[in-house]
């Protein structure tokens, strides 16, 4: 049975709330309009970048035979937004990526990120905002880094080519009286990262009612209705609290076996930071919790009614050092599916591999170790340095039901190890342009519950980019 957060139908609800805004703007002078407009604002980012992906498969694990890949380009993003007239705004966003001439493997190979020439129009919506509330409708960024707000279970991707963006309805209620903060969204369309995330060909990326599923693979399924729904409150000093719901209705995720059926995403963070100890350190203590739950054939089939625990302790701003433990844990049996869009990380997350190649799955106990330095403490206005380990282990054997990302063969289980540097220069000389540059790499031993083991496969890749950020219309 199809579920739908809007009662009635979507373009029905859409257009009539814009009919609205727009009578209630029709009352307003003139002369205001022409000032919102000559008060808009216009920038735009352009980038380069470069990857190279080594990967091996298994079983059986091999490193005679591995799968490398390469591929750069540039890319750019224009972004419009008008001034306010009484409170409402027009956003337009336009991103565009060319790649240098790729291979057909590599364009294969990155069909599902960074093969996607192009152009998109990824932003298109009508705003309104005043003290206590944020509305858009229409195509929109949402709960990204990019746009500054915490990424719990339904997120923007902005790591690639394109970020990723959906169609709908989404609000911000801001209740500063009680510090507290509530969010309410419903959409219909998702944009990947290319084309062929959604079902297309290799290109940019379209509008369709297909959307990622964290820890179901790079490409989209196709669903009904997006609701998500969050609260977050900020009123005790150091203290940060915030729960949020999600159901992604209508899901088609397995056609050989029709398993089809609602997800439904639960989570939440407590967060404390301790007043200055010295200098300007402090220490930080985070706990999150996620569940997925499914109905329908989706249960009948698949193993994805897991539970996923993470804490995190940090020391932060330590004469420039910053050091953090994270730990996490997955249900002994069923996979924990992480959320919507690629940006659904936790603390236990690698930046590029993600929350999903192997955080999720069933009976994954993980561990990572982090420190950054920002070297402007010694005069190096700009750099910062971030190195990562990590190492889990996944107890019991697994079964196909629960999968991952390549899927699992039954009563095996891996164990990982890998790490990460991260570089990023800020040119103090030149405003808004910024190199930066990531190494990952990964070892994955296959075992079985017999005591069999198919040996070790290393993955790596590596990730240039040079962007800059500059304003058109001040």
């Amino acid at each position: 049975m199809k579920t739908h957060f809007l009662t009635t139908s979507k373009c029905k609800f859409t257009l009539s709330l814009a009919t609205l805004m727009a009578m209630v703007s029709s009352t307003n002078a003139s002369d205001n309009l022409a000032q919102a407009l000559q008060a808009s604002t216009m920038s735009a980012t352009v980038f380069s970048y470069y990857d190279m992906d080594k990967t091996e498969y298994f079983p059986p694990a091999s490193s005679t035979n591995p799968n490398r890949q390469h591929i750069g380009g540039v890319g750019a993003e224009l972004r419009f937004l008008t001034g306010s007239y009484y409170g409402f705004r027009l956003g337009l966003t336009a991103q565009g990526l060319v790649n240098f001439a790729p291979s057909s493997s590599a364009k294969d190979f990155y069909a599902y990120d960074w093969n996607s020439e192009g152009i998109a129009l990824s932003e298109a919506y009508l705003g309104y905002e005043n003290e206590y509330i944020d509305l858009k409708i229409g195509r929109q960024y949402y709960n990204s880094k990019y746009t500054g707000l915490v990424p719990p279970i339904v997120a923007t991707n902005t790591d690639v080519g394109y970020k990723e963006a959906f169609e709908g309805v989404s609000a911000r209620i801001k209740l500063d009286s009680i510090d507290t903060v509530i969010g309410i969204a419903d959409f219909w369309k998702f944009a990947g990262r290319s084309s062929a995330v959604t079902g297309g060909d290799h290109g940019a990326p379209n509008f369709k009612d297909r959307v990622i599923i964290g820890g179901f693979g790079p490409y989209g399924y196709k669903f009904d209705n997006i609701f998500n729904s969050f609260v977050t409150y900020s009123g005790l000093a150091g203290v940060s609290l915030t729960a949020a719901y999600a159901n992604v209705s209508g899901i088609e995720y397995d056609d050989e076996t029709n398993s089809k059926g609602d997800i439904n995403f639960y989570f939440a963070h407590a967060g404390y930071k301790t007043p200055m100890l010295f200098e300007n350190a402090v220490v930080g203590i985070d706990f999150m919790y996620k569940g997925s739950r499914t109905n329908g054939t989706l249960k009948e089939n698949f193993d994805f009614n897991g539970n996923y625990y993470t804490g995190m302790i940090g020391l932060y701003n330590t004469y420039g050092f910053d050091f953090r433990y994270a730990y996490s844990t997955v249900s002994k049996n069923q996979m924990a599916l992480q959320g919507v869009g690629n940006d659904v990380g936790a603390f236990t997350a690698t930046p590029i591999y993600g929350p999903f190649l192997f955080m999720s799955f069933a009976g994954m106990n993980l561990h990572k170790l982090s420190v950054g330095y920002n070297l402007s403490n010694v005069g190096i206005n700009g750099l910062r340095l971030d190195a990562d380990y990590w190492y889990g282990k996944q107890h019991n054997g697994s079964n196909v039901r629960a999968g991952g990302l390549h899927g699992q063969a039954p009563g095996t289980r891996i164990d990982v190890e890998g790490w990460d540097v991260q570089v990023s220069y800020n040119v103090p000389a030149v405003k808004g342009l910024k190199l930066s540059a990531i190494y990952e790499t990964m070892d994955r031993k296959l075992k079985y519950t017999d005591g069999r083991s198919d040996g070790k496969t290393t993955d790596e890749e590596l990730w240039l980019r040079v962007s800059y950020d500059f304003d058109i219309l001040k």
